[in-house]
């Protein structure tokens, strides 16, 4: 009885080790400007205002290519106002990119309005919609359209309400339209971590402004 006891302990304590043995994990791959690319919520300052005029959902992403000084930006205007909340406003155009400096910009380029494009408040929600919305052209007469944009991602640049870090998110931003008018903003805000509580800044100036 005593042998089959100390067989038994023996066993329990070789699994045991077994079940603690750590395997080594590789880091994920990163695309070649992943120091800038990503998710990011954005207030958008209007002419110098202090208040924000809207929030900017934000996404970086690589070249099909995956060139090292090169990306897309997509910019989506969560103010619906006038537009089906499913049907929000968005451009998206290329920008040079220096990884290393983690800045990106970009001189009166031509822009195009997505058929889709990310809605964190809809992520992984609504079924089908899943993280991002299906766009119906709100342009109208406009015509061709040019961007200008000069900004920077600062690796963990905010605190976020988690007690965590995120990266921070800096740019100007112009829209240029075709019949003369424009709009320039002044753009501040964080990557996308994922907690909810990082995002309660956002949603709460959503909400109280009755956006969302």
């Amino acid at each position: 009885m005593k042998k089959i006891f100390k067989l038994s302990a023996i066993l329990a304590l070789t699994a045991g080790l077994y079940s603690c043995e750590t395997y080594k994990v590789d880091a994920p791959e990163l695309t070649a400007i992943g120091n800038v690319d990503g998710k990011y919520m954005a207030f958008a300052y209007k002419d110098g205002d202090t208040d924000p005029a809207t929030i900017f959902a934000v996404v970086i992403t690589n070249t099909t290519d995956n060139a090292p000084d090169a990306g897309w930006i997509t910019i989506t205007d969560m103010d619906y106002t006038g537009l089906n909340w499913q049907r929000l406003f968005a451009v998206r155009f290329h920008v040079d990119v220096d990884a290393k400096g983690q800045t990106f910009k970009a001189a009166n380029v031509e822009v195009i309005e997505p058929r889709t494009a990310w809605n964190p408040y809809i992520e992984g929600a609504y079924g089908s919609y899943g993280s991002f919305y299906t766009a119906s052209y709100q342009w109208g007469s406009f015509g061709t359209t040019t961007a200008s944009i000069d900004g920077k991602v600062v690796t963990d640049g905010v605190e976020t309400p988690s007690g965590n870090k995120a990266d921070g998110i800096e740019f100007t931003y112009t829209l240029n339209y075709e019949d003369g008018t424009s709009e320039s903003y002044t753009v501040k805000g964080q990557k996308k971590t994922g907690w909810v509580e990082d995002s309660i800044e956002y949603e709460t100036w959503l909400s109280d402004n009755g956006l969302w």
